[in-house]
Formats: structure tokens, sequence, C-alpha cells
């Protein structure tokens, strides 16, 4: 009976030492098939520091592009861009992105005189990236860009995206009359759901 109990206990011993708990793997965050922080693009920003759509997630942004040259609806762009950061306030932890479509011209210098010139806050990025990413990030946000036979200008959508933290395009402003009241709207919901 002796050696019965022992053969037991030693039976037992292994198997408590296997039920220990293991610390859980990190979870993946789970993104929504339409999400731009899918994409695989590297950005680089005025201060010439990266910025990867893949580390934004969590982070509500205000999307469009344009050009730093731009005499025509860009500045129009910017301004309403701008419309929108002051609706939110300071509580808003959202980012104000705006992408060239001219990363040949746009070089670091002329977007951080574009930024400086519109006096935009520390919230913003604006952003250059490869011919392939601009076209990537163009498509998903619905874009549509030509170069002019003059090679320097660009006819362009007026559309600005605002992104959920997840990704998700929750609205677009595509009618320059419109006020920002929609946009506000869609990035408070998204980011107090």
């Amino acid at each position: 009976m002796k050696h019965l109990i022992i053969a037991t206990a030693l039976c037992v011993i292994p198997v408590h030492a296997e039920d220990k708990p293991h610390p859980a793997p990190a979870a993946e965050v789970s993104l929504p098939d339409s999400s731009i922080y899918q994409l695989d693009s590297t950005w680089q920003d005025q201060d010439g520091k990266a910025v990867k759509w893949s580390q934004s997630i969590g982070t509500s942004r205000v999307v469009a592009l344009g050009y730093a040259t731009c005499k025509g609806v860009c500045p129009r762009i910017i301004g309403d861009m701008r419309r929108i950061e002051q609706a939110l306030g300071p509580e808003s932890k959202a980012r104000f992105t705006f992408i060239t479509l001219d990363p040949e011209h746009d070089d670091q210098a002329a977007l951080k005189t574009l930024s400086e010139s519109h006096k935009l806050s520390q919230r913003w990025d604006v952003l250059r990236g490869d011919e392939e990413d601009l076209l990537e990030i163009a498509v998903a946000l619905g874009v549509r860009f030509d170069r002019l036979p003059n090679g320097i200008d660009f006819a362009h959508s007026y559309l600005i995206a605002t992104v959920a933290p997840d990704g998700r395009i929750v609205h677009k402003w595509t009618d320059s009359n419109e006020g920002p009241e929609a946009s506000v709207k869609a990035l408070k919901a998204a980011e107090n759901p």
C-alpha cells in the first residue's frame, strides 16, 4: 500500500506542474477588411520621421491628398481640415494627415514649408511616400488624380476622409460647399462608440 501511495503521488506531481497557468500570448488586433491600417506603407513626414499605417492602429485620422504648390483646392482642403480640428477640440486624439500627390517635387523641406505656412499644429502629419504607396492610398480613399499637361499641377478630387481608430473610413467629405459637421460627428462616434 505504501508503494501505491508513492507511485500515485509521483503520477500526480507532473500533472500539477503542467497545470500552472502560462502567460497568454499577446492578442493580435483584428482589423476589418476595409481598414487602411492594413496597408503596408511607410511615409516620411515634414520632420523626416517615418509614419507607418500599420502603427496607426488605435488612432483616428482625418486624411486628404494634395500637393505643396497647389494654388487651387488644396489650401481649401487644409483649411477645412483645420475646421474639423477646431470643432473636435483638444480632447480628441485624432491626427490630421495631408499626403502629397507629388513626391517627386515635394521633398521634406517643401512639406515643412507647407506645414509652417498653414500654421499646422503638432497633430498634423504632412507626408510623402513612393508612387506605389501613393496609388495604393489614393485607391483606398477613393481619390482620383492626374498630372496636368504642364507637368507641375494636378487635377484631383476634393475629398477629406475621416478614419476610425481601427482604420475604417467612416465619412468622406466630398462637397466643398458643405461644412465640417458630418465629419466631426462621424469622428466623435468612432472615438467614443
